[in-house]
């Protein structure tokens, strides 16, 4: 009996061991990818037509003007410290694109950590987590929201899956990389749940 309990006690020490294993290993590519992106998040005044078409007027003024920013932006560090030193333009921006489109909401920049569940974009999926994020709300911001890459640029211009795969290999490689332009992958959909779960764990008690 005792010694089919250590047998018992060991496998269940291997099994949790390969498990901590993989664990780490799947949040380090997806550690690699927070570290290499600025995500770009937008939430309308409301949902209403309306309201929701100023969000994407917006946010295309935004990206275009964002774009130009960081044209020499060699790293996610630089696309941060342009953005916050440019908000007050963007905010601008933002508000001169809602004044021709008759709307007097107020727009309000932030750059700030948000959690994110998993998500795809155009042949780009991210795992779940928390990233660094250009957070725009228009008006009282509880409308339908809108999220992209922002560094680098995945948001405008010729945005397609080909397209923007070519643009995250700049700052991606290896494991990281596979990960978000291959989520069909059966082993990259495991290591995208992996980190959902623990992602969303963490999450909650945070």
């Amino acid at each position: 009996m005792k010694r089919k309990f250590i047998y018992v006690f060991a496998l269940a020490g291997l099994f949790f061991g390969l498990l901590a294993i993989m664990v780490m290993v799947c949040e380090s590519q997806a550690g690699e990818i927070r570290d290499g992106v600025l995500r770009f998040h937008i939430v309308a005044n409301s949902n209403s037509e309306y309201d929701q078409n100023n969000k994407m007027s917006v946010r295309d003024g935004i990206a275009q003007l964002c774009s130009e920013f960081f044209y020499t932006a060699d790293n996610k560090a630089d696309a941060i410290q342009t953005a916050q030193q440019n908000s007050d333009l963007i905010v601008q921006k933002a508000e001169e694109i809602l004044h021709t489109r008759g709307s007097d909401d107020a727009v309000c920049v932030t750059v700030r950590k948000r959690f994110f569940p998993t998500r795809t974009y155009e042949g780009v999926s991210l795992p779940a987590g928390v990233y660094d994020t250009v957070d725009v709300q228009i008006g009282t911001a509880e409308g339908k929201n809108f999220w992209c890459v922002m560094f680098p640029d995945i948001c405008i211009g010729a945005s397609n899956a080909v397209s923007n795969k070519e643009t995250m290999s700049d700052v991606l490689t290896g494991g990281a990389y596979d990960m978000v332009t291959e989520s069909k992958n059966p082993q990259v959909k495991f290591r995208f749940k992996v980190v959902e779960i623990f992602e969303n764990i963490k999450h909650m008690f945070n």
